[in-house]
């Protein structure tokens, strides 16, 4: 008798489209809850996506020495020039949209979480399937979902979140395409650090 075929499991491919959908609908279902409990959520939210897609599609790194440096050297000089002329406006920023109650726990979320999370969902899996600027777009856009209970009753402020985001996803997905997924993570880590953890830790410091 002929040995019975194994059937295969059918594994769920979710759309990355869909998955910036229900990534919105946390995002409101979340408003209620304030401080950084929220944003612990919406990363975790994008991690759960994140996994459901590549178990289907693999990312590829394309890890090296020299791409991660390349990464975090542009990120450290893009990073560091708006520094130095919007310094204050960074700081107020910075303690408006990361509420973190200490330096140790603001830096793990900017440098550990946050990039690697938001850079393997909207470049790793986004930009891969949609391209370059419709990542850059939804980026912007979830900047606005991410920090809405924040900043919403100052629109300006949201909106140049919102932006801003747009703008610095355009520079991630310009080192995705150049040298990798792993550049991109050490390029995000780095203007996450210098923007937003340094102006706070510079001010205390000077406060003594």
């Amino acid at each position: 008798m002929r040995a019975k075929r194994r059937r295969q499991p059918v594994k769920f491919l979710l759309d990355p489209y869909y998955a910036c959908l229900i990534f919105a609908g946390v995002g409101v279902g979340t408003l209620g809850i304030h401080g950084p409990a929220r944003l612990v959520l919406l990363w975790l939210a994008l991690l759960l996506l994140s996994l459901l897609y590549l178990e289907r599609e693999s990312v590829q790194m394309r890890y090296s020495l020299s791409n991660v440096g390349r990464g975090a050297g542009l990120g450290a000089l893009l990073a560091g020039t708006v520094l130095l002329f919007a310094f204050d406006v960074l700081r107020i920023t910075s303690e408006r949209l990361f509420p973190m109650g200490n330096g140790a726990s603001l830096f793990q979320s900017l440098f550990f979480v946050s990039a690697p999370i938001e850079e393997l969902f909207f470049r790793g899996i986004l930009q891969r399937a949609r391209g370059m600027a419709v990542a850059s777009l939804f980026y912007g856009l979830t900047g606005i979902v991410f920090f809405l209970p924040i900043a919403g009753q100052f629109f300006v402020v949201l909106l140049a979140v919102g932006l801003g985001m747009g703008l610095l996803g355009l520079v991630y997905g310009y080192v995705y395409e150049r040298y990798g997924l792993a550049a991109g993570i050490a390029c995000h880590a780095l203007v996450n650090v210098v923007l937003f953890f340094v102006p706070r830790m510079v001010s205390q410091w000077w406060a003594g």
